[in-house]
């Protein structure tokens, strides 16, 4: 064979083979592939003015994550796992055909999904477990919510306290919420509430406007509801103190035997290992009192008292704890005062011991 005739030979072998791989590399990347992904769905309404939830989950949530079995082309698998790990997939929910809303509907999740932007990495979903989910589209309204004080521990004087927001004196917040939670407050009359428990009692003054800005929290009935959006997180509360309490705690107070000589003589008396002989109390009082307590914990004494005819009960023995305050002081806590057991031995003297 001539020389030429060998090159153009192996020219064209070589073509071939290069075209050969070039097919088979390219086939290889759109050979369809099947794994296994967890894929996160946030189920959105079309328009505003509407919320999704979906039942049986955790309250007011609208993104769940599934188990889902993808198809795609080898060649696209990085960029999919990418895709899916980072994004949560939004799935609209339309309102019924009659246009009613406040009523659940149930989600053919693989057609969604199909229709969703997974499509765009060039992904298509096979299975989806469970293979359809039940949502609720809501309506959201406004309504208007009177406000109410909580003075927690303080003590106001029979002046109504007032409201204001960006110094305008108001009554009611506006508050948007489902239709099904503003039937409720209206039913209910339910108000928002000025907690003043949070307050800081040494800023503020008896018998004097205090004017402080407070954060409104629903009423007990709303609380954890989902879809609950107040205009004002916050507002402005003028009120009178007509005296001030503050509460102490003193993590240990000895626990004291109050008896006599005669019983100190003849008898050994034992607290019970079981019984508190330190314990903590918390009491309430005047500002000044607290004051006086924090400089001095001596001030407030808890004891146990016990009396020779005592002695002569059957056992078990105990008696009740007594706790001493200052004028003026209260005890919190315990509450109820909690009863001492002991046990007691007669001492034996030279006396006893001769025959």
């Amino acid at each position: 064979m001539k020389k030429g005739a060998l090159l153009e030979t192996l020219e064209t072998v070589l073509v071939v083979t290069v075209i050969t791989l070039l097919i088979w590399l390219y086939a290889e990347g759109e050979t369809i592939q099947t794994q296994e992904r967890e894929i996160s769905i946030r189920f959105v309404a079309p328009t505003p003015g509407l919320a999704i939830t979906i039942p049986n989950q955790e309250l007011g949530t609208a993104e769940i994550k599934l188990p889902a079995t993808l198809l795609a082309s080898s060649g696209d698998w990085d960029k999919i796992k990418e895709w899916v790990s980072s994004k949560t997939i939004e799935i609209e929910v339309n309102t019924l055909a009659n246009g009613i809303t406040d009523e659940e509907q149930t989600l053919n999740l693989r057609d969604a999904l199909n229709n969703s932007p997974l499509a765009d990495v060039r992904a298509f979903v096979k299975e989806v477990s469970p293979p359809s989910v039940t949502v609720r589209v809501q309506k959201l309204v406004t309504v208007e919510m009177g406000l109410r004080v909580n003075p927690g521990g303080l003590k106001l004087t029979a002046d109504e306290p007032t409201f204001l927001v960006d110094n305008i004196p108001v009554d009611k917040i506006q508050v948007e919420l489902t239709t099904e939670d503003a039937r409720m407050v209206e039913e209910l009359g339910l108000k928002l509430v000025a907690d003043l428990n949070e307050l800081d009692d040494s800023t503020l003054k008896e018998d004097t406007h205090n004017v402080v800005p407070v954060e409104l929290s629903l009423p007990p009935e709303l609380q954890n509801k989902p879809h609950i959006t107040l205009t004002h997180e916050s507002v402005v509360v003028s009120f009178l103190v007509d005296s001030l309490t503050k509460e102490y705690g003193l993590s240990s107070v000895q626990v004291r035997l109050m008896i006599s000589d005669v019983i100190t003589r003849d008898y050994d008396i034992l607290i019970n290992p079981e019984a508190q002989r330190i314990m903590p109390v918390t009491v309430k009082g005047s500002e000044e009192a607290i004051r006086r307590i924090k400089e001095e914990p001596g001030l407030v004494k808890a004891s146990i008292t016990i009396k020779l005819s005592d002695l002569q009960e059957d056992p078990p023995h105990s008696a009740p704890l007594d706790i001493y305050v200052p004028k003026g002081v209260t005890v919190v806590s315990p509450d109820p005062l909690p009863t001492i057991t002991y046990t007691y031995t007669y001492k034996v003297t030279e006396i006893d011991s001769q025959p």
